[in-house]
């Protein structure tokens, strides 16, 4: 079970009365509807809720993110650089690249969902790709992709952010790496042949 925190906050009075509202029905408490609502903004994946914040996750991502090249390869990425794109056509293609177009294909069964999944097989990168569905506007559905250089984030502390990403998201499931299937065989098939003899 994730470790929980208390937060107090204070409300206006006409936000308090439509809390009450809608906890009374279900039996519950204003307090834990309240937590239902903040649990549903992180399941739509944390989008901003003030024009203030819009503002400074852009400038924010403005400054740390170069722009995406128009021929991405996953193959050939700056291995001192980061990738994040929510582009589902770009997003596509790497899966593509790799191997994986049908990732996520299970999910086209749930109304909603979020699915991550990372690789650790790629040789500059941890490859992190997300799935969102369910979302209340089209921006908040989709596909993500996140590559993060070996050369700087050590693999105790990529495991780290996916723990903590599973417990944020309550996650049933433990945090574990995958391995892109393409290397898999590349590898299996670059084994030499072993041959045992016993002698008698």
């Amino acid at each position: 079970m994730a470790d929980k925190r208390r937060y107090t906050v204070t409300l206006p009075d006409h936000v308090a009365d439509a809390v009450e509202s809608r906890s009374k029905p279900l039996g519950a408490t204003p307090t834990e509807y309240a937590a239902d609502v903040l649990r549903w903004w992180f399941g739509q994946g944390c989008p901003p809720v003030t024009h203030d914040e819009t503002a400074l996750l852009a400038n924010t991502l403005a400054k740390r993110l170069k722009p995406v090249p128009e021929n991405l390869d996953v193959w050939s990425l700056n291995p001192k650089d980061e990738y994040v794109i929510t582009d589902d056509n770009i997003v596509q293609k790497i899966l593509g690249q790799l191997g994986l177009p049908n990732l996520f294909a299970a999910a086209v069964e749930h109304d909603e969902l979020r699915m991550t999944v990372v690789f650790d097989n790629h040789q500059t990168h941890w490859l992190q790709f997300d799935f969102f569905k369910g979302g209340a506007t089209p921006d908040m559905n989709g596909l993500a992709f996140t590559a993060r250089p070996k050369a700087s984030v050590t693999r105790a502390e990529m495991a780290k952010r996916m723990r903590d990403d599973a417990k944020k998201m309550e996650s049933s499931e433990p945090a574990t790496f995958s391995q892109i299937p393409m290397l898999e065989k590349k590898a299996a098939s670059n084994q030499a042949t072993t041959k045992t003899s016993s002698s008698r």
